[in-house]
């Protein structure tokens, strides 16, 4: 059969790249191919990837079994354009092989992130995975075990668990950093969820924008756990499954709703009414989905350092501007309880990729309401504003920091565009031309006009800190120059 075979290859091949159907199939199986190397899974490019990829297959098979049967075969019509053929398929190929190429390389596409995750995904084996047995601090022991993890650990955002009523954990996500022993910055975007995996899921050493922030401090959480009564706190709701979400320092303002002060022999102490903002590293335990049921949130009163700086005097953490919003950079109400936040789903080498969520409750629950609202990978989110339910800006930071740029949603977050307006330019003394505005700032209504500043960023110097000021009358739609200050 390999006989055969070699003696009509040159018949096959020509008959393959002389048919027509064929030549249309690899040019759908091409564009399917990098439809998914760039966007990955969307509008069933999976299902028709693989239908061509089997047709083709067939094709090639029957043109094997005609040629290698008939030993009289003769070619096709099409025989005369083979040259044409052979140009069709190498422009076809090149073609998608460049944009293939594009998306696996500089977070240029999903198959950047794919490759990304290949060299820094890990896998560990998770063993202590009953929060009423072994704290959360079980977690970070099964890490340790097979990835040295640095001595002071601080957080980029959050970090949330869930678990069901015996204790067991059945999801958790954190991104944490530190340096280990000889000053190295380590980082582990940690994720487990039990429905996947039976493994904690580790990417690491991806970008962490670190900036060892003592408000971020991981061992609080850890410390705090050990102590409080989750069980016992939990049963009283009697539901299935149960939620533990820690931010690290929080400045409660005088709301004392569920605060619970707690010391290292675990006893209790109520907030009943104070004079002073209640300020702590806060574990709060909740039900997820069920509002009538107020968090309890524990904080932890000891001797540490960490406990003692929640005494000391804290800035506002709440401004009227934004309704009580926090003035964290990724978070705004728009009223008392309507609030928007942006979280990082995934980050590496600079370049992070974020959801929005949304919630009506005053923060105690948040739904996802848009999982990539900037269709791709920014560098990081400079700030987020509403003017109403409909219409809101977020700002976005690109991983080199010297240059931002501006989104802008009428559908009240769930989608967003990018949002383009004249670049100004300015002369120099030596009569060189320059645009040195590439950082928008966030927009500010006035009057019913909205305006825009855009600054330089860090890299630039021209004349100090002089801006350009844009306004739009259409609720920010199409901007115009105003002038520069």
């Amino acid at each position: 059969m390999i006989i055969i075979f070699r003696e009509n290859f040159k018949k096959i091949l020509i008959s393959l790249i002389t048919n027509p159907i064929l030549i249309l199939l690899y040019w759908a199986f091409c564009y399917e191919l990098s439809s998914l190397c760039m966007y990955g899974r969307m509008n069933n490019n999976i299902y028709i990837f693989f239908i061509c990829l089997l047709l083709i297959i067939c094709i090639v098979l029957f043109t094997i079994f005609k040629v290698t049967k008939n030993k009289y075969y003769k070619y096709s019509k099409t025989i005369k354009f083979k040259y044409i053929f052979i140009i069709i398929i190498l422009t076809i190929t090149s073609f998608y092989g460049v944009k293939i190429y594009k998306s696996s390389v500089n977070y240029g596409g999903k198959l950047s992130w794919v490759i990304e995750r290949l060299k820094s995904e890990r896998k560990v084996k998770f063993e202590n995975n009953n929060i009423y047995e072994d704290g959360v601090g079980g977690i970070f022991e099964d890490i340790n075990k097979k990835y040295k993890l640095p001595k002071e650990l601080y957080m980029s955002d959050n970090f949330s668990l869930k678990f069901k009523s015996d204790g067991t954990i059945t999801s958790f996500d954190t991104f944490i950093y530190g340096k280990d022993d000889k000053g190295k910055e380590k980082s582990y975007l940690i994720s487990y969820d039990k429905n996947k995996s039976k493994d904690i899921t580790l990417i690491l050493n991806g970008y962490a924008d670190p900036k060892y922030d003592y408000d971020k401090l991981l061992n609080p959480l850890i410390e705090t756990v050990k102590v409080i009564p989750v069980k016992e706190t939990v049963d009283k709701w009697n539901q299935d499954s149960y939620g533990l979400v820690y931010y690290g320092k929080r400045n409660w303002g005088y709301n004392s709703d569920g605060i619970i002060n707690i010391n290292e022999k675990g006893e209790l102490s109520g907030i009943e009414q104070t004079d002073s903002k209640i300020v702590g590293y806060t574990v709060s335990l909740f039900t997820p989905g069920n509002e009538g049921i107020t968090p309890a949130r524990y904080n932890l009163v000891n001797n540490s350092s960490w406990s003692k700086s929640c005494l000391l005097p804290q800035p506002e953490d709440y401004e009227q501007e934004s309704g009580g919003a926090d003035k964290s950079k990724e978070q705004f109400y728009l009223t008392k309880e309507v609030g928007y936040k942006a979280n990082l789903v995934d980050k590496a080498l600079g370049s992070s990729l974020y959801s929005l969520s949304k919630t009506t409750d005053s923060g105690k629950i948040w739904e996802v309401i848009n999982e990539n609202p900037f269709n791709g990978t920014i560098g990081s989110v400079g700030g987020i504003k509403f003017i109403n339910d409909n219409i809101g800006f977020i700002t976005t930071i690109r991983p080199s920091g010297t240059e931002g740029s501006l989104y802008r949603t009428d559908d009240g977050g769930l989608s967003f565009n990018l949002v383009e307006y004249p670049i100004q330019e300015v002369t120099l003394d030596n009569l060189g031309v320059i645009k040195p505005f590439d950082m928008p700032g966030m927009p500010y209504e006035k009057d019913d006009v909205l305006y825009m500043s855009i600054g330089q960023g860090p890299d630039g110097d021209y004349k100090g800190d002089t801006e350009a000021l844009y306004k739009s009358e259409n609720k920010g739609e199409t901007w115009e120059f105003v002038k520069l200050h």
